[in-house]
């Protein structure tokens, strides 16, 4: 089966990390000019996101999605609350976008069309899809998925101390240290912004850490870059000044679980050696 490549665009006015599927040649006035663009933007103060009077007309619905088991679980340990946001003003801490042309494209719903804006950004649990492989030899369980959000969760729950997940369907915003960034639905953001849409239902965080912002992975700008005065915004996806276009490889997700077993003697503690 030949499969198509994936588009990149990536964000490369605030200076490129290592990234194996980058070609090592770039116009070099290319970069230059995306890194002077983003320079002459400087932040004083971001504008407030909240948007207050779109938020109370959706207490009711908000109130009956707060109490969804799927979204209580996801924001475990967060401070959390959904309103509306304006998506021009938020901050991305993520580089780059991918974008699979076999993968359908994200219906967008017209500005102020509650119930379908609701239904996008607070979507159903996402299905579970990967290959499972079983090595009998090294006691293996290997799951394979295209998916990159695909991953492992540990539970409390002794009969199932482990979860397979497949990824947020909410769209999320956080706020930290009077910063707003989005957490949580780049894809959705760039086709709602890309359509003229930016009013969006979204559930807001209030982080305390960079880790409960989800801006900790080497793979996303450094905290110095999102707390400068030219930090990058979700909406400089769209901008073609401001970004590398390119192809990548499909690339496959694979998690490979190995079961150990082991017996050992019991000291008078009542503690295993």
């Amino acid at each position: 089966m030949t499969y198509r490549q994936v588009g990149v665009r990536e964000l490369a006015g605030w200076g490129l990390d290592t990234y194996e599927f980058r070609p090592e040649r770039f116009e070099q006035d290319r970069l230059i000019s995306a890194t002077n663009l983003a320079s002459q933007r400087i932040l004083s103060k971001q504008p407030t996101v909240l948007r207050g009077p779109e938020t109370v007309v959706l207490a009711e619905a908000f109130l009956n999605l707060s109490s969804r088991s799927d979204l209580v679980a996801e924001m475990i340990g967060l401070k959390w609350a959904p309103g509306v946001v304006d998506l021009r003003t938020l901050i991305a801490f993520q580089r780059r976008l991918f974008f699979n042309a076999d993968v359908p494209k994200i219906k967008i719903p017209s500005p102020q069309d509650w119930p379908a804006l609701l239904s996008l950004c607070f979507g159903s649990p996402q299905p579970v899809q990967c290959d499972l492989i079983e090595e009998t030899k090294t006691k293996s369980l290997i799951m394979q998925s295209t998916n990159p959000n695909l991953h492992i969760r540990l539970t409390a729950d002794a009969a199932s101390p482990i979860r397979v997940h497949s990824g947020s369907p909410f769209f999320e915003v956080a706020c930290l240290r009077d910063r707003w960034f989005l957490r949580d639905g780049y894809h959705r953001a760039y086709a709602l912004l890309k359509a003229g849409v930016f009013e969006v239902p979204a559930v807001i965080v209030k982080a305390e850490t960079i880790e409960e912002l989800g801006a900790a992975e080497p793979w996303f700008f450094p905290e110095g870059v999102l707390f400068s005065d030219t930090p990058p915004y979700v909406c400089d996806f769209l901008n073609d000044d401001l970004v590398l276009e390119y192809d990548r490889p499909p690339l496959v997700k694979t998690i490979r679980i190995t079961m150990e077993e082991s017996l050992t003697p019991l000291t008078h503690s009542g503690e295993n050696t």
